[in-house]
């Protein structure tokens, strides 16, 4: 494989014209490519569409030169010239300028399509391309015969408004995927070209590609965050309605993180520096939308096989029907039939239909705070049927509040310093209630110096390890009973091994075989969590809660009936509960959904149809959910379900007008109803049908 043209996409060939482009190199198919690719600077899909501008814009002209010496030619009596009985030496002359004219558009518009068609017959049969190819040339062919013999009908003007029609409707294409492209970048905020860095004391101005992790910046008001990190010194509000499509601005202070692409409103910071710029929170949803709008969904494949059916029976058509037409009105009369049928049913509109309304799709749900990773996922949220969602993070507030810290009366310990020796485990563990101990010992400025080593975390169970050489655990795994350290896992426990007490939990602390004291948290549903199960309930989708903690009652009252609740579950008992509820729906067809804040129910969303992950931009930087909900607000959920549903009406609307416009087109055509240059006009319709169907899904 030689590469792609820079600019329009296109088989560099063997000798491809190289050339300088904002001091990078760049290869281009032909010296237009370049010209076009050092005026514009549009590369991919917009270089593509721009390309496609200039092919048309200089055809156009010619084709002007084409229709007006072909104008004649079809007022023969002006000249008293009787065209079945031979033409005088002045139609002689409109023909060879209607043939020199015709020659430029056949070369601007008519390569890239020969060039799309070849890759088709390499690839393992014809394409569209092949139907467009074999009408122009049999036009044309026809035309420069008539031409050399002096005699008989010329269709270069035809010929010419066929490649135009159809280049148009291959720029309206281009234009969508430019735009859907360029939406994707729209919805994330532009990043500065350059970021002041501070080093000894100092500042200094470098570019994006230059900061490190470990690196720090500061940003002022109004200026952009270039990249993912901490903040370490001020605070004010961060405007994250590029990531978040959260309007109002979100305070930072101290130690909160900050995402790339968001920008300050009116704080000083500065900021330590976490991930590189390519692997930023932007970037990332950068190239996650990227990759799902190159995903073909099913019903995409749908299109592209009923397109490879479509080819070979429409070639089928037209040599029947120009052999037909032949034998009851002569051999020009047929091949015209034959180049109507040719051209008419060119789908365009099939190869548009459907990802046009995807990728309208994808960019829609990103604006909406919604990334999700695959095109095809979009289709099958909406036949999501059940929803599950976990607790802690999810349902209530990603981080508990602890209310009280209660030695037992031999550990010979204060308050403080049991809240110290929990922070000291706990100091690292991702889950809401090691951040939440942390977070007090921090306030309280207990748990400091300690000296801890061998921390094991054991999912759905709690932390143990040493703390000062003594062995430690937080949560209700025991302790005293050491084989413990045979169900090791990776940090980030479900529950913490927390255990029911009124409308609050209790966390043990161990030491050794003895109960050093009790840690007392409580924690508040979401306010968005009612009105969003409301919702989902509207829809007539079951609900339920799968949750590790043992005090999910205390948020079952009002918001999740008690027999759609299991409680105290692990793991792997949760991923149990997931592939049940998704045999329980085999027969309908629908799909489950896995709701959690990614840090641990990743078995869980992984075990469902789809996995939702809600939490903050940071975090699902990290997160391999099918869907992640980058805005703060449970209510997306229901919203992307019924939009998702929304999108597939339209793809499938879509698909239903292109086979039926070309089932009904290439009939009328095989007819002799339809001029070859009135059915290229048809084919251009139908595609701007599609897209004008597919607008619809841009909703505010």
């Amino acid at each position: 494989m030689r590469g792609e043209c820079a600019h329009c996409g296109l088989p560099l060939g063997r000798r491809p014209v190289a050339g300088t482009v904002d001091g990078e190199r760049a290869a281009c198919c032909c010296y237009g490519c370049l010209l076009a690719l050092q005026v514009t600077r549009a590369r991919g899909d917009s270089g593509a569409a721009s390309a496609i501008v200039i092919r048309l814009g200089l055809a156009i002209f010619f084709s002007m030169n084409v229709m007006m010496v072909s104008l004649p030619t079809y007022v023969p009596y002006v000249y008293g010239v009787d065209r079945g009985a031979g033409d005088g030496p002045l139609f002689q002359v409109l023909r060879v300028l209607g043939m020199v004219f015709a020659a430029p558009v056949l070369i601007l518009l008519g390569w890239p399509i020969v060039s799309s068609a070849a890759r088709g017959v390499r690839n393992g049969g014809p394409n569209a391309d092949m139907l467009i190819v074999l009408g122009t040339v049999a036009a044309y062919a026809l035309s420069v015969r008539n031409t050399v013999i002096g005699s008989g009908a010329v269709y270069f003007d035809t010929t010419t408004m066929l490649l135009l029609f159809v280049t148009l409707g291959r720029y309206l294409e281009a234009r969508a995927k430019a735009e859907a492209g360029a939406a994707v970048r729209a919805s994330l905020a532009p990043l500065p070209a350059f970021a002041t860095r501070l080093h000894a004391g100092a500042a200094e101005t470098v570019r994006l590609e230059f900061l490190a992790p470990g690196d720090f910046l500061r940003v002022g008001p109004g200026d952009a965050f270039p990249t993912d990190g901490i903040v370490v010194d001020g605070s004010g509000g961060v405007d994250e309605a590029a990531l978040t499509g959260e309007s109002l601005p979100v305070f930072k202070e101290p130690g909160t993180p900050i995402a790339g692409g968001t920008c300050s409103v009116d704080g000083l910071f500065e900021v330590r520096v976490t991930a590189a710029v390519q692997e930023s929170t932007a970037a990332r949803i950068e190239r996650l939308l990227a990759a799902a709008r190159r995903e073909r969904t099913p019903i995409e494949r749908l299109a592209d096989r009923l397109a490879s059916v479509l080819v070979p029976i429409v070639m089928l058509v037209a040599i029947i029907a120009a052999g037909w037409w032949t034998q009851r009105a002569g051999a020009e009369h047929g091949v015209l039939v034959g180049l109507a049928v040719l051209a008419v049913a060119c789908p365009c509109a099939l190869g548009i239909a459907t990802p046009i309304a995807v990728w309208t799709g994808l960019v829609t749900a990103a604006r909406h705070g919604v990334i999700v990773r695959s095109a095809a996922l979009l289709e099958r949220i909406a036949q999501i049927g059940s929803v599950l969602f976990d607790k802690t993070g999810t349902l209530t507030n990603r981080t508990p509040s602890l209310i009280a810290s209660e030695p037992t009366a031999d550990s010979g310990l204060s308050a403080l310093q049991l809240l110290g020796v929990a922070a000291a485990l706990e100091t690292g563990i991702p889950h809401p209630i090691a951040r939440a101990i942390v977070a007090a010992a921090q306030m309280h400025e207990a748990g400091n110096g300690r000296v801890v080593r061998d921390v094991r975390v054991v999912p759905g169970r709690g932390v143990y390890g040493h703390v000062d050489g003594c062995l430690v655990a937080v949560g209700n795994l025991g302790a005293e009973r050491p084989e413990v350290r045979d169900d090791i896992a990776h940090s980030g426990t479900e529950g913490q091994g927390a255990a029911p007490y009124g409308n609050a939990s209790v966390v043990p602390v161990w030491g050794g075989e003895r109960m050093l004291g009790t840690l007392l948290f409580t924690e508040n549903v979401r306010p968005d969590a009612a009105p969003a199960l409301s919702r989902l309930r509207g829809l007539r989708l079951r609900v339920g809660l799968l949750s590790g903690d043992q005090t999910a009652d205390a948020v079952v009252p009002g918001l999740i009936r008690r027999e759609e609740a299991e409680i105290g579950l692990l793991p792997e008992q949760k991923v149990a509960r997931v592939r049940a509820a998704r045999r329980a729906l085999t027969r309908t067809h629908q799909a489950v959904a896995m709701v959690g804040d990614g840090i641990n129910d990743a078995p869980a969303l992984a075990a469902a149809d789809i996995g939702i992950a809600v939490g903050s931009a940071t975090d699902l930087a990290r997160i391999n959910a099918d869907v992640a909900v980058v805005r703060d607000d449970l209510q997306c959920i229901p919203w992307l379900i019924v939009y998702a549903g929304r999108v597939e009406r339209v793809t499938r609307q879509n698909l239903f007008w292109a086979v039926a416009y070309n089932a009904v087109a290439v009939t009328a055509a095989a007819a002799g109803v339809l001029n070859p240059a009135i059915a290229s006009l048809v084919m251009l319709a139908s595609s701007l049908t599609v897209v004008a169907n597919a607008s619809r899904l841009r909703v505010p």
